[in-house]
């Protein structure tokens, strides 16, 4: 088709841009000129497209003011009794300048991964993961509704989308404290767009939603007496090599995954002398601390081969993993071991009413983790050694911005106490030790 040569104003022309296999029309509105896809194959269809859009162009350059009003109100009278046309045609209304729900969450995110907004805090990357996965959830739910409000106008959200979206996570079995962080996340992101004048109101504040009421206590259980060994005994058995070394730590010191991955043997002192510890900083609290190791910690320990007692406890790989963008590959392991384990059924009733769970994201799924390890050792420590060992930190302390300092006397009390912890070790760890020894 031959190109057309740019006629007087007003007049849409039909071509066919080198390369496409759809035509397209091109004119001028208010001294601004547009190109327009029809997505149509047929010329002869293009240029019914054309005059259509020919009519339209005409009238928005057309001094007529009355005419251009009883066009917007015929607009306006689709809109309302079409409401899927709502998201294509939202430039005919007051809308026109306002970023969609998921234009301003993603442009939200991406300046709290850049930290744009001038402060100096600085989000860990495991915050900002949780924040995008319930602005994912959020934008999920929106796009499943009858009408996709995730490419609505952002003023299009009400707070019946945001309660509908906290019901459809309790459906799902999400728990109270999931909710509660869910909802003060997508508060905090919409009271941005309050603040910048694009809403009104926040939809997703106390005045909008109500004061909501969510159960956040932690489900968290430690093991039992009958969970623990049965635990064991599957880690010992694991084809993962690290996975029975990280249960031994995460027993005989308390700490959470995080610390556990960046443990490193440099920073273990004595090892053979009557008082073996190792140092840690906490990655959550930022404190440091000297842990006593425990009998069974460090007979599991000396399993290791001296060659190999270098650089991270659980090596380099996990470790590397863990600190950057693939924490699940420390975790899916446990995960699948411990699913693999009937622990509801080790449990008293009371107890497993308490967990139980419904829905894809249930309690009792949730209840024994990786992380039940260091609930396990709190339950066997008293007084001022368990709050040293968990990072826990008095009023005083806090006050003076203090972390307690232990003694030798200290350590040797904490190890006695790690000592005592039960456990035994399952039949194939024992043959392993008495072969390292031979």
């Amino acid at each position: 088709m031959k190109a057309q040569k740019r006629g007087r104003k007003g007049e849409v022309h039909v071509f066919k841009p080198a390369g496409s296999t759809v035509f397209w029309v091109r004119y001028t509105v208010n001294g601004e000129r547009k190109r327009q896809n029809t997505g149509k194959t047929s010329e002869a269809e293009a240029r019914i497209f054309a005059a259509q859009v020919g009519r339209m162009v005409g009238l928005a350059n057309s001094d007529n003011l009355d005419e251009k009003r009883r066009l917007l109100e015929i607009a306006r009278e689709l809109l309302r009794d079409m409401p899927e046309l709502e998201t294509e045609a939202a430039h005919l209304t007051t809308t026109k300048n306002l970023p969609t729900v998921r234009e301003w969450f993603t442009r939200e995110l991406d300046a709290m991964r850049q930290n744009t907004s001038g402060d100096d805090r600085e989000l860990k990357a495991v915050s900002i993961v949780r924040v995008a996965t319930v602005v994912d959830n959020f934008l999920a739910y929106l796009k499943s509704q009858s009408v996709d409000l995730s490419a609505a106008p952002l003023n299009r959200l009400g707070p019946d989308d945001v309660k509908g979206f906290l019901s459809d996570y309790k459906a799902k079995g999400y728990s109270g404290k999931s909710r509660l962080f869910a909802r003060d996340r997508i508060r905090a992101l919409l009271g941005h767009a309050v603040d910048k004048g694009l809403l009104p109101v926040n939809p997703a504040s106390v005045k909008q939603i109500g004061r909501l009421k969510f159960d956040s206590a932690s489900i968290r259980q430690p093991f039992n007496e009958a969970q623990l060994p049965a635990v064991l005994a599957a880690a010992a058995k694991s084809s993962v090599p690290w996975v029975y070394l990280s249960a031994m730590l995460a027993l005989f010191t308390g700490q959470r995954a995080g610390d556990i991955v960046a443990m490193r043997w440099e920073d273990i002192k004595d090892f053979d002398g009557s008082l073996p510890t190792i140092a840690i900083k906490q990655q959550k609290t930022g404190n440091a601390l000297v842990i006593p190791i425990a009998e069974p910690l460090r007979h599991a320990l000396k399993a290791i081969p001296k060659a190999a007692r270098t650089g991270y406890i659980l090596g380099e790989k996990i470790a590397a993993a863990y600190a950057g963008k693939f924490p699940n590959i420390f975790h899916r392991p446990w995960r699948e071991l411990l699913n693999g384990l009937d622990l509801a059924g080790m449990v008293d009733m009371p107890t497993l009413a308490k967990v139980e769970g419904t829905g894809t994201h249930g309690r009792t799924r949730y209840a024994w983790c990786y992380h039940s390890f260091r609930h396990t050792t709190a339950s066997h420590l008293s007084g001022p050694d368990a709050h040293y060992l968990l990072g826990h930190r008095s009023a005083d302390e806090k006050r003076l911005g203090m972390t307690a300092q232990y003694r030798h006397e200290d350590l040797r009390r904490l190890k006695k106490q790690l000592d005592e912890i039960p456990h035994t070790a399952p039949a194939n760890v024992i043959e392993m030790k008495q072969t390292a020894t031979a």
